[in-house]
């Protein structure tokens, strides 16, 4: 999982959905305007800014089932593929309280997606290079193998930050950079619709995936009795989650015959939520 950002999992005690998960979303400028994204407003200071509400205590227990599961994968070397399904649906439907909640808690995840979307329909679009350059106002991307694109708008996409969620974001995003060497070592102008679709969903579930391993895996997963193991547990997991992502971008995109920048948190909020829907059915 490369630069994968781990901890120990969420307390049980913590809400659902954090009030502040549920705040003004930065927004993603369209092409149309070529105006670079602009953070939103800082309402701290506002009188009349309404208080959240406290958030109702979910279920203690609520992590215990899904993480008995995918322990049971675990000891057992990943090969119990039953286990570690039931475990992920369980936390998908128990843990988080379904798929709307899933997505929600992706955080800020959320918005860096929509940008890369942004910045992947644009590149894909007749202006090319020249229109993300402009959207962007970075200069000299004519030329870059993919690998030096991505990296040069990463500041963009997922900007430096401090909580979880925006780790998780960049963890995820420069996974994906290492992750398909073949595609990065192209020349940025010659990759195909197709290939910018794969590196939107590698980005996706690289982001379900740390989600995921954060929420029931990590405490469990070190006990593995080698690095073997451990690669052999994440992989399963891994090609579980690029399935569903695929399938749920394949949904999405039926659906949505003019796939534009416009709607770009709108289409990739219902791929992450398509995704988790997936997932929860995996248990069954």
């Amino acid at each position: 999982m490369g630069t994968s950002t781990r901890n120990s999992g969420q307390n049980g005690h913590s809400p659902l959905v954090p009030t502040w998960l549920e705040g003004n979303p930065v927004p993603v400028a369209p092409v149309e305007t070529g105006v670079p994204v602009q953070p939103a407003p800082d309402t701290s200071q506002n009188p009349n800014q309404p208080l959240q509400p406290i958030p109702v205590e979910a279920d203690p227990n609520r992590f215990r089932g899904p993480r008995t599961s995918f322990t049971h994968f675990v000891s057992g070397g990943g090969r119990n593929g039953s286990s570690m399904r039931r475990g992920v649906s369980h936390y998908v439907s128990r843990s988080l309280g379904g798929s709307s909640n899933a997505t929600k808690r992706l955080g800020s995840a959320r918005t860096s997606t929509s940008r890369l979307y942004g910045v992947l329909h644009t590149l894909a679009g007749g202006g090319g290079l020249r229109d993300v350059a402009r959207l962007l106002a970075i200069d000299n991307l004519e030329g870059l193998r993919a690998s030096e694109f991505f990296i040069k708008v990463a500041q963009f996409i997922c900007p430096d930050g401090g909580s979880e969620d925006e780790g998780i974001s960049r963890s995820a995003y420069y996974d994906t950079v290492a992750d398909n060497p073949e595609l990065m070592d192209k020349p940025t102008e010659n990759l195909t619709r197709e290939e910018i679709d794969l590196i939107l969903q590698s980005y996706m579930s690289k982001v379900v995936m740390q989600q995921i391993m954060n929420g029931i895996a990590n405490n469990t997963i070190r006990f593995s009795e080698s690095l073997d193991e451990i690669s052999h547990i994440e992989d399963a997991v891994e090609q579980l989650i690029d399935q569903s992502v695929a399938d749920a971008f394949a949904q999405v995109r039926q659906e949505n015959a003019d796939m534009t920048n416009l709607k770009a948190k709108e289409i990739t909020d219902r791929v992450y939520q398509k995704t988790f829907e997936i997932l929860e059915r995996v248990g069954d």
